[in-house]
């Protein structure tokens, strides 16, 4: 879900053809505004746009479509080839179709590439001055045209950071009418993130934010610094606790206890001592190193930018462990780094009891394609008979409807099982992945379980399943694929997280 879409023309987005290496305008400002909503940590908006060009014969995309009726607000970059894009057009249209015009002036904001005459826009988009990111020039005489902020791939006039910032502002006074950003309840996962020395405080800041703000544990406390007397011992106790550390690299090497290496080199040695100490090699370091790095050579003096291997740094603060995962790139790029690597790293769980509150009976999503619509039905027999109700997909309908139905079984079931019968290999590992990140899909807690079940026709890839399905994307594996019938008895893997059992 996207709280600000932005609808643009794709000729407003290319890089100029001698520096392919520069971005377009509207990744610019995409970018840009991204990072001016830093330091709001995971409660900052999210944006959506469209990355994959859409030719005059493709289809208005089911993605582009529920992504306009979920966004409380559309950006709208105005320029003449956005004046002559049909699908811009569509986009507005559409987000009108969702939103309602009353109060539509609100959740639209005009972000002027190029000038277009008020009398010519679109009537939503009409008695909006918006923010400018040109100068008009009002010389008839003067056939230079106005002055754009923004050309060859980047900011060619003070005037850009300006309108940008004053573009974040307005964003953000209209965050109140964004939807909540979502609570998650704790993890179960508790995390070291070391402490870092001055350099990267900003950085370790907004980590520990978006890892508190999904539910996890930080180690040690965020709040308090490690006391240099005792800091070994701290240090050990934390990480004790932790299944990852992570360790953020800039210049400097922190203050040093007594008879002790530097802060930053002492986590490092002492997270690579406790993986020393264990045989499993679960646990492990992720680093960052920042690969561009800023520096102030004097008072008064402009920052330059210098190029670092991140795997150079970290030789400078310590050894590099096979197991290590280390990272360069932006700050934002590591966090999602951070994030993807816990999904993937997510232990498995087994069925259990029913989620907390529930009482009864539990919702159970039967997904399948359309091809295995029959077996899916006669599954749903056989689970009733264990007193287990499943909720199936539809079909039938306009794509967008039948996306927005469907993902609202995924946000609000119990658990979900998918039935692999006829469908392809490709289809069933595509949704077991998309099964790996909870949150995304707007859930409020985990799944109570994620299970395959195998069924007819059999095949080698059906019986070597557990291999194709990653522990971050199933919890169960059933195969019944040499039986025809789906019978009561053979689904009791999938009873005890019902709490039932048969009459």
């Amino acid at each position: 879900m996207a709280d600000i879409f932005i609808s643009y023309a794709r000729d407003d987005d290319v890089p100029p053809p001698d520096r392919p290496d520069r971005k377009g305008f509207v990744t610019f400002l995409d970018e840009s505004v991204q990072y001016e909503f830093r330091d709001l940590g995971p409660d900052r908006p999210k944006i959506w746009r469209d990355i994959k060009r859409i030719s005059d014969g493709d289809q208005f995309t089911p993605e582009i479509e529920t992504a306009l009726k979920d966004a409380s607000f559309l950006v709208v970059v105005l320029s003449p080839n956005w004046m002559a894009s049909k699908w811009c057009n569509r986009e507005l249209e559409s987000f009108v179709k969702y939103h309602g015009p009353d109060g539509i002036g609100e959740r639209i904001i005009v972000v002027g590439k190029r000038y277009i005459d008020p009398n010519r826009r679109p009537p939503p988009l009409q008695g909006q001055t918006g923010f400018e990111f040109y100068a008009r020039n009002r010389d008839p005489d003067d056939i230079t045209g106005d002055t754009e902020f923004f050309d060859r791939g980047e900011p060619c006039d003070a005037r850009y950071w300006q309108k940008l910032r004053a573009l974040t502002a307005h964003l953000l006074k209209r965050k109140p009418l964004l939807p909540p950003p979502p609570v998650y309840p704790p993890s179960g996962r508790t995390i070291y993130v070391a402490k870092p020395a001055s350099d990267m405080r900003a950085g370790y800041d907004r980590i520990v934010s978006e890892l508190v703000g999904r539910g996890h544990t930080v180690v040690p406390p965020p709040l308090e610094d490690i006391p240099l007397k005792s800091a070994v011992g701290v240090i050990d106790t934390a990480l004790s606790s932790a299944e990852i550390s992570i360790h953020l690299l800039g210049e400097k090497s922190g203050d040093a206890p007594e008879d002790q290496l530097p802060m930053v080199k002492l986590q490092l040695a002492r997270a690579a001592a406790r993986m020393a100490r264990e045989a499993s090699g679960k646990f492990h370091r992720l680093v960052w190193a920042p690969g561009l790095w800023s520096v102030q050579p004097d008072a008064g003096q402009p920052a330059q930018e210098t190029l670092r291997h991140p795997v150079d740094v970290l030789a400078r603060f310590d050894r590099q462990m096979p197991t290590d995962k280390v990272e360069g790139d932006s700050l934002s790029k590591f966090v999602d780094f951070i994030n993807q690597h816990l999904v993937a790293t997510a232990p498995a769980r087994l069925p259990s009891g029913l989620p907390a509150g529930k009482s009864g009976e539990i919702s159970l999503y039967l997904y399948h394609s359309p091809e295995d619509s029959d077996y899916a039905l006669n599954l749903a027999q056989a689970l009733q008979q264990r007193k287990l109700e499943a909720l199936l997909p539809v079909f039938d309908g306009p794509d967008a409807d039948i996306k927005s139905f469907n993902g609202k079984q995924l946000a609000q079931c119990d658990a979900v099982v998918l039935c692999w019968a006829s469908a392809s290999e490709v289809w069933v590992r595509a949704q077991a992945s998309g099964l790996r990140n909870w949150q995304e899909l707007g859930r409020k807690q985990q799944f109570s379980y994620r299970a395959v079940l195998a069924a007819p026709p059999p095949g080698n890839r059906k019986k070597a399943g557990k291999l194709l399905f990653p522990r971050s994307d199933i919890d169960l594996w059933i195969d019944l694929s040499d039986k025809n019938v789906p019978s009561a008895d053979l689904l009791d893997m999938l009873v005890p997280a019902a709490h039932a059992a048969a009459p």
